[in-house]
C-alpha cells in the first residue's frame, strides 16, 4: 500500500478521512484489508490521532467496519450493495437528463466532448479512466444546475468509482463504456430527452452487469 502524502488545507481530521476514502475507492487498500494507524499515519504524513478520528465517518458512510478483536477492515463490496447503489443512480441520472437537454449549450457540448475525448487516451489507465469517469456523470448533473441533485450524484459517484475499478479490468468494458458515452452524447446534440434516457439506463444497466460479473469473479478466484 502506498498513499500520496497529503497537502491539501483541510483539518487533519478531513485529510485522513479524504485520503483513507480515496485509497479504498480506487482499490490502493483492498476490500477486507486491515486498517492499522501506523502504517496510514506514515503514508499519509500525519499523527495517529486525526487519522483514529476518521475512522468513525468511514465506518459511519459504511466504508469500514469496526469488529472487536480484530480491528478496522474496509468493507467489501456484495451484490446487494451494486444492485441499492445502481436503483439510485438509475433515478438520479434519467433526472440529469431531463433537467439538462432543455438547457444545454453547443459550447457545453462541446466541453462534454473533450471529457470524453479524455477519457479515451485514458484507455489504459484503468483508474484514471474510472475517475475521469466519474467527472463526466458529475459534469452533466452539473450542467443540469440543480445543486442538491450534484450532491446525490456525487455520492453514488464514489461508490460507482469503488465497484468501477474491478469492472474495468474485465474485457472489452472500457472499450463499450466508451461507445456508451458516445451514445449519451449524440443524444445530448439531437436534445432528445427519450433517447437520452434509454441510452443512460442502457449505460447503468450494461455497467451493473460488468460490476456484478467482477464479483462473480473474485468469489471463482477464492473459491480455487
Amino acid at each position: 500500500m502506498s498513499l500520496s502524502k497529503l497537502t491539501q488545507p483541510l483539518s487533519l481530521k478531513q485529510q485522513a478521512y479524504e485520503g483513507i476514502k480515496n485509497a479504498i475507492i480506487d482499490h490502493t487498500i483492498a476490500p477486507g484489508e486491515v486498517l492499522y494507524e501506523r502504517k496510514l499515519s506514515e503514508e499519509l504524513g500525519i499523527s495517529r490521532t486525526p487519522i483514529r478520528e476518521a475512522i468513525p465517518l468511514l465506518e459511519l458512510e459504511g466504508w469500514v467496519t469496526s469488529i472487536p478483536r480484530k480491528g478496522t477492515l474496509v468493507s467489501s463490496i456484495t451484490a446487494k450493495d451494486v444492485e441499492e447503489v445502481i436503483q439510485i443512480r438509475r433515478g438520479l441520472e434519467v433526472l440529469v437528463v431531463e433537467l439538462l437537454i432543455p438547457i444545454i449549450s453547443e459550447e457545453q457540448i462541446s466541453m462534454i466532448e473533450q471529457l470524453y475525448q479524455q477519457q479515451v487516451k485514458l484507455q489504459k489507465e484503468n483508474k484514471l479512466f474510472i475517475s475521469t469517469d466519474k467527472d463526466f456523470h458529475i459534469f452533466l448533473a452539473e450542467l443540469s444546475g440543480n445543486r442538491r441533485l450534484v450532491n446525490l450524484v456525487q455520492t453514488v459517484s464514489d461508490q460507482m468509482r469503488w465497484f468501477g475499478i474491478s469492472a474495468s479490468y474485465l474485457p472489452n468494458r472500457i472499450e463499450e463504456t466508451l461507445k456508451e458515452h458516445s451514445a449519451i452524447i449524440d443524444c445530448l446534440k439531437e436534445k432528445d430527452v427519450d433517447q437520452a434516457k434509454k441510452a443512460v439506463l442502457n449505460h447503468i444497466d450494461l455497467t451493473r452487469e460488468a460490476v456484478l460479473a467482477s464479483l462473480k469473479n473474485k468469489e471463482g478466484d477464492v473459491s480455487k
